[in-house]
């Protein structure tokens, strides 16, 4: 059944527009019925439709837990709902790994995750062990797509690079995955199945980048960096267009922003996190790489046993490394603490991410 917005009868506009405003879960059952409508729920008329009409104010909270009085670790992803209840989401990839290798959360759009596994062998990394993974929670579908193809002098450290996933909004409409793997930059395509190297413009050199601090926006994908000026260390935000597959440097907040800082996206700007005195500032223009931060707000900063996680609903997200280890919702504006969220019996948080996520149909 092909369908398209030009050429479209009117009892296939109407299947449309009733499949549309169903959840993902239902339309899977659909798939199940025949061949036609299996192919129909892979239809990009369909996909691109029921896309504009979801959700998009739904987080997905990625964890590590480690069980109590054991070393042992375990990767999750829950999906935190409009009453901030946990979801724990099946997570159909993992049948192929072990607790011995970590998994990272290194993008999310348009409701496809993209996730690297690292395998640790006597301590060390090496893309070897590594498997990147495109995964659809909401339809079940993963795959894992090639890894890059790498010089022989880039040193195993810098092999497992740095990553960044989003949509390219132009003409290809495409999805890419950006890897950085010390001064080389390569682009992974979802249209063409491929990695290519690019030339990276204005991407600077000698630079270091924390893994876990990335965030993506309108087509544009930011990394928590850092570079050694005159001997010291100086950090900055490194951003990369997926269109123009262009880089650029923006500086940091004057005040109290340090490499551990969390980068997020919050009322469509560009935001970051300030751990260290608990302040929030944004980029609220389009343009973020010329106009000034601005402060939103700040509040009491916790113990120092309490990381901040990111922000839902104007609320902070706080996970709390202690005894009574758990996640809690902080409202900056009444300065009261508000739900504790559930957690795994005889299981503590070790670390943990929130991101923005829609359900959806986009094939991986």
């Amino acid at each position: 059944m092909e369908i398209t917005q030009s050429r479209c009868s009117m009892d296939e506009y109407l299947i449309v527009e009733i499949m549309s405003r169903l959840p993902v879960k239902s339309l899977m059952r659909f798939s199940c019925v025949s061949k036609q409508w299996y192919s129909l729920t892979r239809n990009s008329y369909l996909i691109n439709t029921h896309l504009r009409r979801s959700d998009s104010n739904l987080s997905l909270l990625s964890y590590t837990t480690i069980l109590d009085r054991q070393l042992s670790t375990e990767f999750g992803i829950s999906m935190l709902d409009d009453e901030a209840d946990l979801v724990s989401l099946d997570l159909s990839f993992s049948n192929n790994y072990t607790c011995s290798e970590s998994v990272k959360l290194v993008g999310s759009s348009n409701g496809l995750l993209c996730l690297v596994t690292e395998a640790h062998t006597n301590g060390a990394k090496s893309l070897d062990g590594v498997d990147i993974i495109i995964w659809n929670p909401a339809t079940r579908r993963f795959r894992t797509i090639p890894k890059p193809v790498l010089p022989e002098n880039i040193n195993d450290c810098t092999k497992t690079g740095a990553y960044g996933f989003g949509f390219s909004d132009d003409n290809t409409n495409d999805y890419k995955l950006v890897g950085i793997f010390g001064n080389q930059v390569q682009v992974f395509s979802r249209s063409t199945n491929s990695w290519r190297q690019v030339e990276g413009k204005g991407f600077p050199s000698y630079q270091y980048y924390h893994r876990s601090e990335w965030t993506s926006l309108n087509g544009v994908l930011y990394w928590m960096a850092m570079t050694m000026t005159d001997g010291c260390f100086e950090s900055f935000i490194l951003s990369f267009n997926l269109c123009d597959e262009a880089f650029d440097v923006i500086q940091l907040p004057s005040t109290g922003v340090v490499w551990n800082s969390r980068l997020l996206s919050w009322k469509n700007s560009l935001a970051c996190l300030c751990e260290s005195n608990l302040q929030v500032w944004a980029k609220t223009t389009d343009d973020n790489t010329t106009l000034p931060w601005t402060k939103q707000f700040s509040f009491d900063s916790p113990t120092s046993s309490e990381r901040i996680i990111g922000i839902w609903k104007d609320q902070v997200l706080i996970l709390r490394l202690t005894s009574i280890n758990g996640l809690f919702l902080y409202d900056p504006k009444t300065k009261k603490r508000g739900k504790q969220l559930p957690k795994r019996e005889n299981y503590s948080y070790f670390d943990a991410g929130l991101v923005n996520y829609v359900e959806s149909l986009v094939l991986v």
